[in-house]
């Protein structure tokens, strides 16, 4: 294949990439899923979410099926992000890794330098495999990082319907009243679960439990059974609550020590490779006179 007819591919590819990213950018319909979850309960779950376009859809429908590839719905739903923009990152990805290797081709063929089409192809192929999984792995980790968030404002929020309970409100009114104390992002889901709770006429534990599911943290799952068993049956679990607060509490900062030490740990290597070659730079210059006749 000549330069002309890699450039060409090139260009293709990197033209449709272009056009995947700013096509969830114009007009689209309105997305009646986000509708119907914030009918049903679900707006904090589904704020920020932007559509994915057409092109979104269609890869949802057509990848997004059993047996196919993996789609972390959950994490997804925890930081409020469309499933057909996350498909439109992974084309855009994969597509960017396949264009780079041809892109380097056909300058290296400018250049001079011959390169066959196998190697652009193969190379391209193998990074639009690995680039098509960076959506995954972000997903992933910010997920984890806002479940870690999730976490410890989940304790502040247990101290305060301690406090409350400790006033004497019953259990729905002291998860409301907490819920409505703070702005941060977790508490705007948990109230807003708990209103639409009592819009529809449920238990506000039960809203909890099922925003615990959907964010995957079991802690608010189980201060959704506590609260369950002081409404349903008047028990006693101002101690409870208390003793599951500081267990949280110590439960995060054992999670922040390692955090830290895992950090510390991981410039280790770093600072050998630093101190390796500031010895290198300064021993160069006698190197270079032995070395010389």
């Amino acid at each position: 294949m000549n330069p002309m007819a890699w450039a060409a591919v090139s260009g293709a590819l990197v033209g449709l990439g272009a056009f995947l990213l700013i096509s969830p950018l114009t007009s689209t319909p309105p997305d009646l899923r986000a509708a119907l979850a914030r009918l049903d309960g679900d707006a904090a779950m589904t704020s920020g979410t932007a559509a994915g376009g057409r092109v979104g859809a269609w890869l949802v429908a057509f990848l997004a099926r059993p047996g196919r590839l993996p789609i972390p719905h959950r994490d997804l739903d925890l930081l409020g992000q469309s499933v057909e923009r996350f498909m439109l990152e992974r084309l855009a990805c994969l597509l960017l890794g396949l264009a780079l290797p041809s892109l380097l081709s056909v300058v290296l063929t400018v250049a001079g330098i011959a390169v066959g089409w196998p190697l652009p192809v193969g190379v391209g192929l193998l990074l639009g495999a690995v680039l098509s999984l960076a959506p995954d792995w972000a997903v992933r980790e910010d997920a984890a990082r806002r479940r870690r968030e999730f976490r410890q404002a989940l304790t502040s929020f247990l101290d305060l319907v301690v406090l409350a309970r400790a006033a004497g409100a019953g259990p729905g009114e002291a998860l409301e009243l907490s819920a409505h104390v703070a702005r941060g992002w977790v508490f705007q889901r948990i109230a807003a679960v708990l209103d639409a709770a009592r819009q529809a006429g449920v238990p506000p534990w039960a809203g909890l439990a099922r925003l615990g599911e959907q964010a995957g943290v079991p802690e608010l799952t189980d201060l959704a059974d506590i609260t369950e068993l002081a409404g349903a049956e008047g028990a006693k679990v101002l101690n409870t609550l208390t003793a599951r607060a500081d267990a949280m509490r110590a439960a995060a900062l054992a999670d922040t020590k390692a955090a830290a030490n895992r950090a510390t740990t991981a410039m280790v290597m770093p600072l050998a490779v630093l101190g390796a070659g500031y010895l290198l730079l300064l021993g160069f210059p006698v190197m270079a006179a032995i070395v010389q006749p």
